[in-house]
Protein backbone atom coordinates (compact mmCIF):
# COMPACT_ATOMS: atom_id res chain seq x y z
CA UNK A 1 0.00 0.00 0.00
CA UNK A 2 1.17 3.09 -0.73
CA UNK A 3 0.95 5.84 1.44
CA UNK A 4 -1.08 8.00 -0.13
CA UNK A 5 -3.70 5.19 -0.46
CA UNK A 6 -3.27 4.26 3.03
CA UNK A 7 -4.26 8.29 3.89
CA UNK A 8 -7.04 8.50 1.41
CA UNK A 9 -8.80 5.03 3.20
CA UNK A 10 -7.76 6.37 6.54
CA UNK A 11 -9.87 9.68 5.57
CA UNK A 12 -12.75 7.96 4.38
CA UNK A 13 -13.21 6.19 7.63
CA UNK A 14 -12.43 9.40 9.65
CA UNK A 15 -15.20 11.03 7.38
CA UNK A 16 -17.96 8.18 7.70
CA UNK A 17 -17.08 7.82 11.45
CA UNK A 18 -17.37 11.56 11.67
CA UNK A 19 -20.91 11.56 9.65
CA UNK A 20 -22.38 8.75 11.92
CA UNK A 21 -21.43 11.35 15.02
CA UNK A 22 -22.75 13.85 13.66
CA UNK A 23 -26.41 12.21 12.15
CA UNK A 24 -29.69 11.41 13.59
CA UNK A 25 -30.24 7.80 14.27
CA UNK A 26 -32.69 7.65 11.00
CA UNK A 27 -30.17 8.42 8.99
CA UNK A 28 -27.53 5.83 9.77
CA UNK A 29 -28.56 2.86 7.83
CA UNK A 30 -27.75 4.98 4.81
CA UNK A 31 -24.90 6.44 5.71
CA UNK A 32 -23.79 2.40 6.46
CA UNK A 33 -24.70 1.10 3.43
CA UNK A 34 -22.50 3.59 1.28
CA UNK A 35 -19.87 3.55 3.08
CA UNK A 36 -20.00 -0.69 3.06
CA UNK A 37 -19.82 -3.04 0.13
CA UNK A 38 -23.33 -4.88 -0.20
CA UNK A 39 -21.82 -8.48 0.70
CA UNK A 40 -19.27 -7.46 3.81
CA UNK A 41 -18.07 -10.11 5.71
CA UNK A 42 -18.40 -8.96 9.48
CA UNK A 43 -16.94 -10.43 12.27
CA UNK A 44 -18.22 -9.31 15.66
CA UNK A 45 -17.77 -10.63 19.47
CA UNK A 46 -20.24 -13.13 21.05
CA UNK A 47 -23.27 -12.84 20.69
CA UNK A 48 -23.14 -11.37 17.65
CA UNK A 49 -20.07 -13.63 15.81
CA UNK A 50 -20.70 -13.75 12.10
CA UNK A 51 -22.98 -11.35 10.01
CA UNK A 52 -23.14 -11.58 6.13
CA UNK A 53 -24.50 -8.40 4.49
CA UNK A 54 -24.60 -4.95 4.97
CA UNK A 55 -28.71 -5.37 5.46
CA UNK A 56 -28.03 -8.18 8.37
CA UNK A 57 -25.14 -5.71 9.37
CA UNK A 58 -28.13 -3.01 9.58
CA UNK A 59 -30.84 -4.82 11.10
CA UNK A 60 -28.91 -7.32 13.72
CA UNK A 61 -26.09 -4.68 14.79
CA UNK A 62 -27.16 -0.94 14.16
CA UNK A 63 -30.47 -0.70 14.42
CA UNK A 64 -30.59 -2.17 18.24
CA UNK A 65 -27.49 -0.19 19.48
CA UNK A 66 -29.01 2.61 18.24
CA UNK A 67 -32.79 1.87 19.93
CA UNK A 68 -30.81 1.20 22.79
CA UNK A 69 -28.49 4.22 22.89
CA UNK A 70 -30.17 6.99 20.64
CA UNK A 71 -27.35 9.90 21.35
CA UNK A 72 -24.61 7.30 20.78
CA UNK A 73 -20.77 8.53 19.61
CA UNK A 74 -18.32 7.21 18.84
CA UNK A 75 -15.13 8.64 20.42
CA UNK A 76 -11.59 7.29 18.88
CA UNK A 77 -8.06 7.27 20.49
CA UNK A 78 -6.39 5.47 17.58
CA UNK A 79 -7.03 5.61 13.86
CA UNK A 80 -4.23 4.16 11.58
CA UNK A 81 -4.05 2.73 8.30
CA UNK A 82 -1.81 0.20 6.58
CA UNK A 83 -1.24 -3.14 4.36
CA UNK A 84 -0.95 -6.59 5.42
CA UNK A 85 -1.14 -9.62 3.16
CA UNK A 86 -2.42 -7.68 0.33
CA UNK A 87 -5.50 -6.12 1.86
CA UNK A 88 -5.55 -3.25 2.80
CA UNK A 89 -6.81 -1.86 6.16
CA UNK A 90 -8.00 0.92 8.34
CA UNK A 91 -8.29 0.10 12.36
CA UNK A 92 -9.70 2.09 15.19
CA UNK A 93 -9.56 1.81 18.98
CA UNK A 94 -12.00 3.58 21.38
CA UNK A 95 -15.09 3.96 23.41
CA UNK A 96 -19.21 4.37 22.36
CA UNK A 97 -20.26 6.83 24.77
CA UNK A 98 -24.34 7.21 24.79
CA UNK A 99 -27.65 7.28 27.01
CA UNK A 100 -28.57 4.23 27.88
CA UNK A 101 -32.81 3.86 27.44
CA UNK A 102 -33.25 0.55 25.98
CA UNK A 103 -32.08 -3.15 27.27
CA UNK A 104 -29.72 -4.33 24.68
CA UNK A 105 -28.65 -7.78 24.35
CA UNK A 106 -30.08 -8.63 27.24
CA UNK A 107 -28.62 -5.65 29.16
CA UNK A 108 -30.75 -3.96 31.24
CA UNK A 109 -31.15 0.15 30.33
CA UNK A 110 -30.20 2.17 33.06
CA UNK A 111 -30.96 5.52 31.80
CA UNK A 112 -27.32 6.67 32.29
CA UNK A 113 -24.23 7.53 30.09
CA UNK A 114 -22.81 4.42 29.22
CA UNK A 115 -19.60 3.81 27.50
CA UNK A 116 -18.88 0.63 25.38
CA UNK A 117 -15.07 -0.13 24.66
CA UNK A 118 -14.81 -0.90 20.72
CA UNK A 119 -11.63 -2.38 18.54
CA UNK A 120 -12.36 -1.96 15.07
CA UNK A 121 -10.16 -3.33 11.82
CA UNK A 122 -11.66 -2.71 8.18
CA UNK A 123 -10.70 -4.17 5.08
CA UNK A 124 -11.56 -1.62 2.39
CA UNK A 125 -11.58 -2.19 -1.56
CA UNK A 126 -12.23 0.59 -4.02
CA UNK A 127 -13.40 3.29 -1.12
CA UNK A 128 -15.60 0.89 0.88
CA UNK A 129 -15.05 -1.69 3.84
CA UNK A 130 -15.75 -5.14 2.77
CA UNK A 131 -14.76 -7.09 6.14
CA UNK A 132 -14.40 -5.75 9.59
CA UNK A 133 -13.36 -7.12 12.93
CA UNK A 134 -15.01 -5.36 15.94
CA UNK A 135 -14.71 -6.64 19.06
CA UNK A 136 -17.13 -4.63 22.00
CA UNK A 137 -16.23 -5.03 26.17
CA UNK A 138 -19.78 -6.04 27.12
CA UNK A 139 -18.97 -7.15 30.50
CA UNK A 140 -17.61 -3.76 31.42
CA UNK A 141 -21.64 -2.32 30.03
CA UNK A 142 -22.84 -5.03 32.79
CA UNK A 143 -20.47 -3.57 35.36
CA UNK A 144 -21.62 0.12 35.19
CA UNK A 145 -25.17 -1.09 35.75
CA UNK A 146 -23.68 -2.76 38.86
CA UNK A 147 -23.16 -6.28 37.57
CA UNK A 148 -20.53 -8.06 39.17
CA UNK A 149 -19.12 -11.77 38.51
CA UNK A 150 -18.51 -12.69 41.70
CA UNK A 151 -15.00 -13.00 41.39
CA UNK A 152 -12.19 -10.21 41.39
CA UNK A 153 -10.16 -9.68 37.81
CA UNK A 154 -6.76 -10.27 38.40
CA UNK A 155 -5.77 -6.10 37.65
CA UNK A 156 -7.76 -3.31 37.52
CA UNK A 157 -11.02 -2.42 36.45
CA UNK A 158 -12.33 0.34 34.64
CA UNK A 159 -9.11 1.92 33.32
CA UNK A 160 -8.89 4.26 30.27
CA UNK A 161 -5.51 5.52 29.22
CA UNK A 162 -5.46 7.91 26.41
CA UNK A 163 -2.76 8.42 24.08
CA UNK A 164 0.59 9.67 25.89
CA UNK A 165 2.27 11.83 23.07
CA UNK A 166 0.01 13.70 20.91
CA UNK A 167 -3.02 12.64 18.95
CA UNK A 168 -3.21 8.76 17.89
CA UNK A 169 -6.10 9.80 15.12
CA UNK A 170 -3.26 10.12 12.24
CA UNK A 171 -4.65 12.77 9.62
CA UNK A 172 -1.59 13.15 8.05
CA UNK A 173 1.15 10.40 6.28
CA UNK A 174 4.09 9.31 8.13
CA UNK A 175 7.47 8.78 8.42
CA UNK A 176 8.14 5.20 6.68
CA UNK A 177 11.41 4.88 8.86
CA UNK A 178 9.09 5.34 12.13
CA UNK A 179 6.79 2.85 10.80
CA UNK A 180 9.26 0.21 10.16
CA UNK A 181 10.59 0.99 13.22
CA UNK A 182 7.43 0.43 15.30
CA UNK A 183 6.52 -2.86 13.29
CA UNK A 184 9.94 -4.34 14.01
CA UNK A 185 9.32 -3.97 17.67
CA UNK A 186 6.19 -4.58 17.80
CA UNK A 187 6.73 -8.12 15.77
CA UNK A 188 10.15 -8.84 18.06
CA UNK A 189 7.99 -8.43 21.16
CA UNK A 190 4.57 -10.75 19.96
CA UNK A 191 7.46 -13.79 18.84
CA UNK A 192 9.43 -13.40 22.00
CA UNK A 193 6.12 -13.73 23.79
CA UNK A 194 5.14 -16.85 21.98
CA UNK A 195 8.68 -18.27 22.71
CA UNK A 196 8.07 -16.81 26.69
CA UNK A 197 11.75 -17.01 26.88
CA UNK A 198 12.70 -12.92 26.55
CA UNK A 199 12.70 -10.33 28.85
CA UNK A 200 10.03 -7.75 28.39
CA UNK A 201 11.56 -5.11 29.21
CA UNK A 202 13.55 -5.02 26.08
CA UNK A 203 10.89 -4.14 24.48
CA UNK A 204 8.24 -1.91 27.12
CA UNK A 205 8.76 1.35 28.47
CA UNK A 206 8.79 0.90 32.60
CA UNK A 207 5.82 2.68 32.90
CA UNK A 208 3.75 1.47 30.30
CA UNK A 209 0.20 0.99 30.45
CA UNK A 210 -1.82 -2.62 29.59
CA UNK A 211 -5.37 -1.49 28.98
CA UNK A 212 -7.42 -4.76 28.54
CA UNK A 213 -11.05 -5.45 29.25
CA UNK A 214 -13.31 -6.57 31.94
CA UNK A 215 -12.62 -9.80 33.40
CA UNK A 216 -8.98 -9.13 32.78
CA UNK A 217 -8.11 -5.53 33.79
CA UNK A 218 -5.59 -2.92 33.37
CA UNK A 219 -1.47 -2.58 34.59
CA UNK A 220 -0.40 0.65 35.13
CA UNK A 221 3.15 -0.90 34.92
CA UNK A 222 5.52 -3.21 33.55
CA UNK A 223 6.00 -4.63 36.60
CA UNK A 224 2.33 -4.70 37.17
CA UNK A 225 1.43 -6.10 34.27
CA UNK A 226 4.03 -8.92 34.76
CA UNK A 227 2.52 -9.69 38.21
CA UNK A 228 -0.71 -9.40 37.69
CA UNK A 229 -1.19 -10.32 34.57
CA UNK A 230 1.39 -11.66 32.69
CA UNK A 231 1.72 -14.60 35.20
CA UNK A 232 -2.15 -15.70 35.39
CA UNK A 233 -1.70 -16.12 31.56
CA UNK A 234 1.46 -17.80 31.99
CA UNK A 235 -0.15 -19.99 35.18
CA UNK A 236 -3.37 -20.48 33.65
CA UNK A 237 -2.72 -21.42 30.00
CA UNK A 238 -0.50 -24.06 27.90
CA UNK A 239 0.47 -25.21 25.12
CA UNK A 240 2.38 -23.83 22.01
CA UNK A 241 0.59 -20.56 22.19
CA UNK A 242 -0.31 -21.03 18.65
CA UNK A 243 -2.06 -17.98 16.57
CA UNK A 244 -2.30 -16.18 13.33
CA UNK A 245 -3.02 -12.92 12.29
CA UNK A 246 -5.78 -11.57 9.96
CA UNK A 247 -3.95 -8.32 10.00
CA UNK A 248 -0.52 -6.87 11.25
CA UNK A 249 0.53 -3.25 10.66
CA UNK A 250 1.83 -0.56 11.67
CA UNK A 251 1.36 3.58 11.02
CA UNK A 252 4.26 5.91 12.45
CA UNK A 253 4.22 5.40 16.09
CA UNK A 254 1.45 3.24 16.28
CA UNK A 255 0.69 -0.32 15.20
CA UNK A 256 -2.06 -3.22 15.06
CA UNK A 257 -3.16 -6.98 15.57
CA UNK A 258 -6.08 -9.41 14.93
CA UNK A 259 -6.55 -12.77 14.80
CA UNK A 260 -9.98 -14.82 14.34
CA UNK A 261 -8.36 -16.70 16.47
CA UNK A 262 -4.90 -14.71 17.57
CA UNK A 263 -4.16 -16.98 20.20
CA UNK A 264 -5.09 -21.02 20.74
CA UNK A 265 -3.91 -22.14 23.98
CA UNK A 266 -5.53 -25.31 26.68
CA UNK A 267 -7.10 -24.04 30.07
CA UNK A 268 -4.90 -26.51 32.39
CA UNK A 269 -4.44 -24.18 35.43
CA UNK A 270 -6.38 -21.75 37.23
CA UNK A 271 -7.41 -18.79 35.33
CA UNK A 272 -9.26 -15.91 35.94
CA UNK A 273 -10.66 -17.46 38.78
CA UNK A 274 -12.00 -20.05 36.69
CA UNK A 275 -10.52 -23.62 37.39
CA UNK A 276 -8.73 -25.68 34.87
CA UNK A 277 -11.29 -27.00 32.13
CA UNK A 278 -8.79 -28.83 30.08
CA UNK A 279 -10.57 -26.65 27.07
CA UNK A 280 -8.88 -25.33 24.24
CA UNK A 281 -9.44 -21.96 24.13
CA UNK A 282 -9.20 -19.63 20.91
CA UNK A 283 -9.21 -16.41 21.32
CA UNK A 284 -10.42 -13.51 19.53
CA UNK A 285 -7.70 -10.92 20.35
CA UNK A 286 -7.24 -7.01 18.82
CA UNK A 287 -3.99 -4.92 20.14
CA UNK A 288 -3.41 -1.43 19.34
CA UNK A 289 0.24 -0.36 20.79
CA UNK A 290 1.56 2.89 20.99
CA UNK A 291 5.87 3.60 20.63
CA UNK A 292 7.86 5.74 21.82
CA UNK A 293 11.79 6.31 20.78
CA UNK A 294 12.83 2.44 21.38
CA UNK A 295 9.96 1.23 23.60
CA UNK A 296 6.51 0.40 23.43
CA UNK A 297 4.43 2.82 26.37
CA UNK A 298 0.66 1.94 25.60
CA UNK A 299 -1.21 -1.72 24.72
CA UNK A 300 -4.98 -1.37 23.93
CA UNK A 301 -6.19 -4.68 24.05
CA UNK A 302 -9.62 -5.73 22.97
CA UNK A 303 -10.69 -9.54 24.10
CA UNK A 304 -14.22 -11.68 22.95
CA UNK A 305 -14.17 -11.87 26.70
CA UNK A 306 -17.49 -13.51 26.91
CA UNK A 307 -17.15 -15.79 24.26
CA UNK A 308 -13.69 -17.06 26.55
CA UNK A 309 -15.79 -17.54 29.59
CA UNK A 310 -18.14 -19.56 27.91
CA UNK A 311 -15.18 -21.89 26.59
CA UNK A 312 -14.25 -22.16 29.85
CA UNK A 313 -17.82 -23.39 31.08
CA UNK A 314 -19.23 -20.33 32.41
CA UNK A 315 -21.93 -18.53 30.67
CA UNK A 316 -21.69 -14.44 31.46
CA UNK A 317 -25.19 -13.45 29.89
CA UNK A 318 -26.82 -16.29 31.75
CA UNK A 319 -24.84 -15.05 35.12
CA UNK A 320 -26.14 -11.55 34.11
CA UNK A 321 -29.99 -12.54 33.82
CA UNK A 322 -29.75 -14.28 37.14
CA UNK A 323 -28.44 -10.41 38.61
CA UNK A 324 -31.24 -9.10 36.40
CA UNK A 325 -33.92 -11.46 38.31
CA UNK A 326 -32.55 -10.85 41.36
CA UNK A 327 -32.91 -7.38 41.36
CA UNK A 328 -35.82 -6.88 39.55
CA UNK A 329 -34.28 -5.35 36.55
Amino acid sequence: MTESLAQSNREIIHAHWTALNESDPGRVPGLVDAATRADIAWHGPAPYNDIHGVDALVEQFWQPLLRAFPDLQRNTDVLIAGAYRDQNWVSGSGYFTGTFVNDWNGIAATGEKTMIRFGEIMALEAGKVVKTYLLLDFLDVMQQGGFQLGWPAPAIEGLRPKVKIGSGVLRTEQDPVETRKTLLLVEAMLFGLVRKDQPMALYWHPDMIWNSPSGVGSARSLAEFLDKVHEVFLNGLSGTWAGSHNARYAEGRFAVSTGWPSLVAVHDGDFLSIPASGNTLCWRIMDFWERSEDLLTTNWVHIDMINIFKQMGVDVFALYQAYREEHGL
